[in-house]
């Protein structure tokens, strides 16, 4: 390799990202070549693609801003245009005013023949900065409306899509670029208004300067093409940057959430972890920082060159306007416009390749949000062709099968069972038998991949989303602690009905919540999220009855309750039955303490490995001898020997199919 290609070699690499090395710190560290290998596809584009990808950027952002305000993104363009007329014509009619000025002889008479050309250039100077002011204010009204508009798309989406979304492996690192990429819209409608500024100021003057003389013109474009080079480079390497470390910033707000929140701050002291949780931190930002540092150093190479060739070309440009005039090929006075000219073109020029680069910047963030948008739209729930029931009489799964994204078996293998109206039916098991699976699939949470779930011969699959999971209550073992006042956390289990504090209190004694509610300070006005002002917290068993008095005010025809007094002990559990059965309805209850089982449920449903290994009335799988016997007599062994009724028991043996009791047809 000869000595120029070393050297040409060694700038390249000041250039190239991918040259820098990525630190691994542990399980911490961010993944360029895994997750977040997508993003090759955007921030790879040569430059000829981003040459086109650019006015695409810009209808982009303003078709965001005529979906805000249509009437304003009109009037946004047309002060804008007008500007640029404004601006090209007044440096046309500078020639008319230089002419006088500087040709031989210059008299009193030639200066006033003069002024009415030196009034239009004042009018329109006036004009252009007057446009430029109107335009930047209806782009400052835009913005926040653009901003309100994503975030509530995005925020629609995320609540709307099918939960299957949830189970993919980029699902929240993409949501949180597509939250970044939300902001990008306002962003891009100020920097779209300041490029259609510099654009049409470099459109008017080029268009003067070939009037004046067409040598000009192509001598700027290649002043403008090293800067735009490096305006577009910066963009890409700063982005790479950032998809890389997403992951990594999410870590780092795991960590800063550890140290920072109620609910963990009294197992950090409790184990000394403060210097272990730092640690942690500080590998990362060391890493992050390290990146950082090599980022800004290929940016400013990046920078140096591209401002080096444009300011030789500049140099060239000046050199041909003095050779001009030297060889009197164009007047002093049209000399004199042109200088005035390439000095105007170089201000739009520095403008637009800053513009350029932070409007490609934030279009690859705007693109992220695009596409997670779209992608969650294909998760949205299909418009069901069927009205959901508001009763039934039975619910019957046909062989359904379901696998969770990535899953080498299914999680539910070809499970039939029937619901009917008025029952209480237990689903039982070991842990990971598909128990919890199967109450989601027929809770619509999820679709079966293959098989049907038919209320009262109708499949739901065809029913309409919405109004099929209205008639359903998911009393979940996980339940949410949302960061409402208690009546609203009750309130929420059916929002859309009328309020009512009456409904809201039964619904709360019946969970046994309304005394402690009570209690509080505000009593159902309370708001229970002690980071907000006024705010408070409350104990993981009361959080628990606020699940189940949410169930209660729901009065669904289908009452879903999967382990949902996990943390209660076995009397609290039966007691919360009983009451749920007498306040009526169809329920579906999971729960490992089959003594409960025994004295609430009227069918059960025992899972193993996906399957529905064992089936009937307590009596007669107890008189089967299967699993469910063996666990329910171990369970009231320990019971009757004074420990608590139906804590875990641990495996008592495999669970296999018990061909005395039929399955369901």
């Amino acid at each position: 390799m000869t000595r120029w290609g070393r050297l040409w070699q060694r700038m390249t690499r000041l250039f190239d990202v991918d040259a820098v090395p990525v630190t691994v710190v542990d399980d911490m560290a961010p993944d360029p070549a895994g997750w977040s290998a997508g993003y090759a596809d955007t921030a790879e584009t040569g430059y000829r693609t981003v040459a086109r990808r650019l006015p695409m950027l810009v209808v982009t952002s303003l078709r965001l801003a005529a979906e805000a305000s249509k009437p304003r993104t009109i009037a946004l363009l047309v002060v804008q245009t007008a500007s640029s007329f404004a601006g090209a014509f007044s440096l046309y009619a500078t020639t008319d005013v230089l002419a006088p000025l500087f040709g031989a002889g210059a008299t009193p008479d030639k200066i006033r023949a003069a002024l009415p050309s030196m009034f239009v250039v004042l009018v329109l100077t006036a004009s252009r900065s007057l446009c430029d002011s109107v335009a930047k204010a209806f782009a400052a009204q835009l913005g926040p409306m653009m901003d309100a508009k994503a975030s509530i798309r995005l925020q629609e989406l995320c609540t709307r899509a099918e939960l299957v979304a949830f189970d993919k492996a980029d699902w929240v690192d993409a949501s949180q670029r597509a939250d970044r990429g939300s902001i990008s819209a306002r962003s891009m409608l100020v920097i779209t208004q300041q490029v259609l500024q510099s654009l049409a100021t470099l459109v008017g003057v080029a268009g003067v300067l070939a009037v004046l003389h067409p040598v000009l013109v192509p001598l700027l474009l290649l002043s403008v093409v090293p800067r735009w080079w490096a305006a577009v480079r910066v963009a890409r390497l700063d982005y790479k940057v950032f998809v890389r470390w997403v992951e990594g910033r999410r870590r780092q707000s795991l960590l800063i959430g550890l140290s920072v929140t109620t609910t963990s701050a009294a197992a950090v002291r409790a184990l000394s972890l403060s210097g272990y949780l730092v640690e942690r931190y500080r590998r990362i930002t060391d890493a992050y920082l390290a990146e950082r540092l090599q980022l800004v150093r290929a940016e400013t190479s990046s920078m140096i060159a591209g401002n080096a060739i444009a300011g030789f070309f500049t140099g060239i440009v000046y050199a041909v306007l003095a050779l001009l005039l030297w060889r009197q090929a164009i007047p002093l006075a049209v000399g004199g416009t042109a200088y005035l000219a390439v000095s105007r073109v170089q201000q739009a020029l520095l403008s637009l390749a800053m513009d350029i680069n932070e409007l490609y910047a934030e279009g690859l963030y705007l693109e992220d949000y695009r596409s997670f948008c779209n992608d969650a739209a294909g998760h949205l729930p299909p418009l069901g062709s069927e009205p959901a029931p508001a009763e039934f009489e039975e619910i019957v799964a046909e062989d359904v099968v379901f696998a969770y994204q990535g899953a080498k078996t299914s999680a539910v293998a070809g499970v039939s069972l029937r619901v009917k109206r008025g029952q209480v039916v237990a689903f039982v098991g070991e842990n990971g038998a598909a128990k919890t699976t199967m109450a989601k699939l027929l809770a619509r949470l999820y679709l079966p991949d293959s098989g049907r779930i038919r209320w009262d011969g109708h499949d739901s699959a065809a029913m309409d989303v919405e109004t099929l999971r209205s008639r359903i209550a998911f009393i979940d073992q996980d339940h949410t602690r949302f960061p409402f006042t208690a009546g609203e956390n009750i309130r929420i289990g059916e929002w859309t009905a009328d309020f009512e504090q009456t409904r809201i209190e039964e619904a709360a004694q019946h969970a046994g919540a309304h005394e402690f509610i009570s209690a509080l300070p505000r009593g159902y006005h309370t708001l229970l999220e002690r980071s907000l002002s006024g705010g408070l917290s409350v104990s993981g068993g009361q959080w628990q009855r606020l699940a189940l008095a949410r169930g209660f005010f729901r009065r669904a025809a289908l009452v879903i309750a999967d382990e949902p007094t996990s943390s209660l002990d076995a009397a609290a559990e039966a007691a919360f039955y009983r009451r749920l059965r007498e306040y009526g309805g169809t329920i579906v209850m999971i729960t490992h303490r089959l003594g409960n089982v025994a004295e609430c449920a009227d069918y059960i449903y025992v899972f193993a490995d996906g399957l529905v290994a064992e089936q009937g009335t307590h009596a007669e799988l107890v008189a089967a001898d299967g699993w469910y016997a063996r666990s329910y007599r171990l369970q009231r062994q320990s019971f009757e020997k004074g420990d608590r009724l139906g804590e875990p028991v641990g495996p008592v043996g495999p669970v296999g199919p018990v061909e005395s009791i039929e399955p369901v047809a």
